[in-house]
């Protein structure tokens, strides 16, 4: 696949249809259409299915107002309301919620981004509060309802279930599952159906940022509560007996057998404490109040799971990113783009040129006439490290089995360590090989830049020789402090055009609380290389230690990321 076909395919743009069933209830739709005009980023359209309401002309009334279409729906029930919905809609994505649901602002904005930077994403939900009732039971009863739902639910489908008041499903996704759907029983909880029908072959992923605002109408009596439990033991025996439980739970572990890497490399399961729970809860304590650079790495990444740092993480989707914000000039040439690697058989390359993977760090075969002659191509498949190698000795089927080695594998250990990696598509891209003033590999400038300023500047020499790393203050001044490798002799002296490159790292970095970037001077142009949210994976060595300490005193760790 080329990079042109690849980078309009890749990531196409995607919109979001709102959903939302009403029945006698125009005077909190009302309020919910007025947080949905409020949106960062506007829904496509909102579709209101009123599902026999006796205020029917008052919901008409409020739909017009805030520009919403609304549609009948005669046969009564959420599910039928709901799948109606969904079946009017012509967005890429379809997100749904109920008339007393209050979203925050970046709802929409969460949607589209979690899909763009996802491609295998099929559906969506995430955590509610509750925002009426008495104040001081809102939290606790919000968590023992939702929390039961997701335990109870999640064991009975063996899988991560959607919550009907905050969900998003991909259109194409909704369609195959439609005719399924078990749309004209009122008795059923159409959220629960819709979570069965999804299956264990689909992604479905639980966003702790894609927050919302519900009633408190399920603790209103204890017959509502007692007609919530009624529905969904009734939902999940539809099912039966071809999705029981058990039945579930022996198709998802033969799954995930099925999927498991097959490199001698790749670890064939993640470390148990790098998906405990019970370990997370703890490292989520030790860091609860994070000093240093590296409490603070490691802060983040147990705590930040914005679709962004994603799409920091991701080399295919960040170019888009890049290209918005500092130009596309700026981007390295992209050769190719694959999700098969064999596609490298037939990719029409040049002499000189670079191999990756899209889903980690620190894996990449250069390929370039100045590399040692006696240099090769690692031996085993999937070997993670970089490698250079010349032209005449790449085997383009070992390039292959090599590639197949590193989309096999999981990178950053699991959900407790470098979550972020698990999320991106595991491909291959192939870009050019770019070369300093001197013909040889360029010096690599890492940008640390804290609350949209650039603190810190790292610069490694001669990776594939005598390799060099030192630290400078913005103004160029040498920091005496040492990362591992020994200090350049002579000193480096400043790049002609570091204020230009210090205000493009500051450009890329101005979303995020912390990113490293890092970037290439060429001497005729400045080129991007990564966004790095986790350093070393929250390990970095500073000699000496104070300016741990240091590099963390920039940086101030939000108590909530949003």
């Amino acid at each position: 696949m080329t990079v042109e076909t690849l980078e309009t395919a890749a990531h196409p743009l995607v919109t979001v249809d709102v959903v939302v069933p009403v029945k006698d209830d125009a005077a909190l739709l009302r309020r919910c259409l007025r947080s949905l005009r409020a949106q960062h980023t506007r829904p496509a359209s909102i579709i209101v299915v009123d599902n026999g309401s006796r205020d029917r002309a008052e919901v008409a009334a409020i739909a017009e107002r805030y520009d919403a279409v609304l549609i009948d729906e005669p046969m009564p029930g959420i599910p039928a309301a709901n799948a109606a919905g969904f079946d009017h809609a012509t967005a890429t994505v379809v997100a749904r919620l109920d008339a007393d649901c209050v979203p925050p602002p970046d709802w929409v904005t969460r949607i589209t981004e979690a899909f763009t930077t996802d491609p295998e994403l099929a559906a969506l939900t995430g955590p509610a509060v509750f925002i009426d009732g008495p104040r001081l039971l809102r939290a606790p009863l919000a968590a023992l309802y939702l929390g039961a739902y997701r335990f109870f639910v999640g064991a009975a489908l063996a899988q991560v279930p959607i919550f009907g008041s905050n969900c998003a499903i991909l259109r194409a996704t909704w369609e195959e599952i439609a005719e399924a759907v078990h749309r004209e029983d009122a008795e059923l909880h159409d959220d629960l159906d819709v979570s069965a029908h999804l299956g264990l072959h689909r992604r479905v992923r639980f966003d702790r940022s894609l927050g919302m605002g519900i009633s408190m109408r399920p603790f209103t009596d204890t017959g509502s509560l007692a007609l919530r439990m009624r529905r969904g033991w009734s939902t999940l025996r539809v099912h039966w007996p071809e999705d029981l439980p058990a039945v579930r739970w022996f198709h998802r572990s033969r799954r995930l057998r099925a999927i498991l890497p097959d490199a001698p490399s790749a670890p064939r399961t993640v470390p148990w404490r790098e998906r405990s729970r019970l370990v997370r809860a703890v490292r989520l304590w030790r860091t609860r109040r994070p000093v240093t650079f590296r409490e603070k790495v490691r802060y983040k990444m147990l705590r930040d799971r914005r679709p962004l740092i994603v799409t920091f993480a991701d080399k295919a989707a960040v170019r888009d990113l890049v290209a918005s914000r500092i130009g596309p000039h700026l981007l390295p040439r992209v050769y190719g783009i694959l999700d098969d690697p064999h596609e490298l058989r037939d990719l029409e390359l040049p002499e000189s040129y670079v191999v990756k993977p899209t889903h980690g760090s620190g894996a990449a075969i250069v390929v370039s006439s100045s590399a040692r002659p006696d240099a090769r191509l690692p031996t085993e498949a999937g070997s993670w490290e970089y490698r250079h190698v010349r032209p005449e000795t790449v085997d383009r089927d070992r390039l292959v089995e090599l590639a197949n080695g590193w989309v096999s594998q999981l990178y950053g250990q699991g959900p407790n360590r470098e979550w972020v990696y698990g999320r991106v598509p595991r491909r291959i891209i192939v870009e050019e090989l770019l070369e300093g003033p001197d013909g040889g590999i360029p010096d690599d400038l890492k940008f640390f830049v804290f609350h949209g300023r650039c603190r810190y500047i790292q610069l490694d020499s001669g990776r594939f020789g005598r390799r060099t790393q030192d630290f400078f203050l913005p103004d160029w001044r040498h920091l005496p402090l040492s990362g591992g490798p020994a200090w350049a002799d002579p000193e480096p002296s400043a790049p002609e055009r570091l204020d230009e490159m210090i205000d493009l790292a500051e450009r890329l970095a101005a979303d995020t609380d912390f990113v490293r970037v890092d970037l290439y001077d060429l001497g005729d142009r400045i080129v991007f290389g990564e966004l790095t949210s986790y350093p070393a994976g929250g390990e970095s060595p500073f000699d000496p230690e104070r300016y741990n300490a240091e590099f963390g005193s920039w940086w101030t760790v939000p108590r909530r990321y949003r």
